[in-house]
This record gives C-alpha cells, structure tokens and sequence, in this order.
C-alpha cells in the first residue's frame, strides 16, 4: 500500500490525529506527513486541518450516502456550495460519480430544483441524506443529457 493511500486510512480509523501521531503510526517523519497531506488535500481528499490534528471530512460520509441512493434508487437531499460560496439543498436523482480533472470526484444527478442535469463536485456536497422516496428509471430524453454531462 502507498504511504498516502496508508495515511488515510489512518484518518478514516483514528478519527482526528497530528501529524506527529501519524509520522509515528507510518514510520516516516512529521514533515513528510505535512507534504502528503498537503498533496492529498490538492488531489480532492477531503481532509479537514483542526486544531488537534487532521481528520477526514464529511464527503467520505457523503459518499455513501450517495453509494447508498445510487445502489437503493433513492433520491438524495444535499446541501451544496457552489464556487461562489452560495449554498442550496437540492434533491437529485443521482445516476453517477466519476473521477476527474484535478483529482475531483463528482455526482452527475438529474436536480429537481433546476429540473435538468447537473454535475456536482463531492467536495462542495457538505452534507448528503438518502429519503425513503425511489425515484424512476431515467427516460431517453434524460439519458441522453446524462450522456452529454459526461461527455459521451
């Protein structure tokens, strides 16, 4: 296993640690903690710098959430933050997340409150919950503007 994919699963199981604890656990030194996660932190890993250390933050528990809607059909409430900064809750039918530019991981869903498609960086999604309400399968018309999100 690489150092950096070791240095977050050390996050994931140790809940908030410092860089010092983490150079330990990896046997590497504090400063290349800071490098790496540095490194991570560009690459869209969503790490959190707290005053105690570092920890994951809340997209990993986002991307179950959105694990869970894609596999069960459900639609997906989510408070987004847009590069502005402006927030809105959004209910999406969600079809896909995909990896791109930059390292960024992103959901294409079809969104309610703008009634098409859209493509929604995991890293501005601050929260995400799966509703009990199943939503049907995409229609043509709406396939093809997936496709088109995605580019293909």
């Amino acid at each position: 296993m690489k150092r950096r994919d070791a240095l977050v699963e050390e996050l994931r199981s140790g809940g908030c640690l410092s860089a010092r604890e983490l150079a330990s656990r990896l046997g590497v030194s504090k400063s290349t903690v800071v490098r790496d996660v540095a490194k991570l932190r560009e690459a869209g890993v969503p790490i959190r710098i707290e005053q105690g250390g570092y920890s994951i933050a809340g997209p990993q528990a986002v991307k179950r959430a959105i694990d869970e809607a894609l596999l069960r059909r459900r639609v997906l409430r989510v408070d987004y933050v847009n590069s502005k900064g402006v927030s809105t809750t959004r209910d999406v039918e969600p079809s896909i997340c995909l990896g791109g530019r930059g390292g960024h991981w992103y959901l294409v869903a079809w969104c309610r409150l703008r009634e098409d498609v859209r493509v929604f960086r995991l890293d501005r999604i601050t929260s995400a919950d799966v509703t009990d309400e199943r939503f049907p399968e995409p229609g043509r018309e709406r396939l093809g503007r997936i496709a088109e999100a995605v580019g293909g």
